[in-house]
């Protein structure tokens, strides 16, 4: 069995976004041995290495979901996409196909290959990174959030079936979030509301009652208290980080 003061082996899916980069420093910084994965961004990943001695995975989840190992302590899906910005009708299949790849299949596929190194060491973590559009609807936002919702179902199911090998599994369903991902969307809804990019943001935040949305480093610091001993009794639970948005 692993001891709580082993030193831990992490795997963080999609290292080089603005939360990815928060969770790589974040367990770096808390004394782990990190390795992240990345698609593209290979100046964030040698940034990431060079300042943490964090370890970069190129994998194109696309192409393949097949890890180089998977001994890994913890486990963090992190990597996510919102590509569809129509209407259940007219979403296309293309479109339905990839988030549900990233966002669901990726995260299933990953803990498949490293549980049974969990399950022989009777300890482990998976922390899986939803959204709070896994614990509600909107409309125009379809594929997205219906992932988000089976990332759910995928992780109250793992919680479940390892609780009693001592091996958590929660997800965090964040709201909005300074980050690349937001920066862009930001961008979209401002041209299709016709409001300036400022507008667009202030009016997220009003609707927050922390009127602000959330850094990524807070994020990151669930997921660490997630993988810790001290959180050993805490499977199965989706944890708004949200500022009190859908209280």
């Amino acid at each position: 069995m692993k001891t709580p003061d082993s030193k831990r082996r992490v795997l963080v899916t999609g290292g080089t976004g603005s939360v990815g980069r928060a969770l790589v420093e974040l367990f770096c910084s808390n004394g782990d041995d990190v390795a992240f994965q990345y698609n593209t961004n290979d100046g964030a990943a040698k940034t990431l290495r060079e300042s943490f001695n964090a370890e970069p995975i190129q994998m194109d989840f696309g192409a393949s979901a097949t890890l180089p190992r998977a001994d890994f302590d913890v486990l963090v899906n992190n990597a996510g996409i919102n590509i569809s910005k129509q209407l259940g009708l007219t979403v296309t299949r293309a479109d339905w196909d990839t988030t549900l790849l990233v966002n669901v299949t990726i995260p299933f596929l990953l803990a498949q290959q490293c549980l049974p190194h969990m399950l022989k060491q009777k300890w482990g973590r998976i922390v899986n990174v939803s959204s709070i559009y896994g614990l509600r609807g909107v409309e125009g936002n379809l594929p997205y959030t219906v992932s988000k919702h089976a990332l759910s179902g995928l992780t109250k199911t793992l919680a479940k079936e390892c609780a009693e090998h001592g091996i958590t599994c929660n997800d965090l369903c964040p709201g909005p979030i300074e980050s690349d991902m937001m920066t862009r969307v930001s961008a979209e809804r401002a041209q299709l509301d016709g409001v300036s990019v400022e507008e667009y943001l202030a009016d997220v935040c009003a609707e927050i009652p922390a009127r602000r949305m959330a850094q990524p480093k807070e994020i990151a610091a669930v997921a660490v208290f997630l993988a810790s001993p001290q959180a050993a009794y805490v499977t199965g639970a989706s944890l708004p980080i949200d500022g009190g948005l859908i209280v």
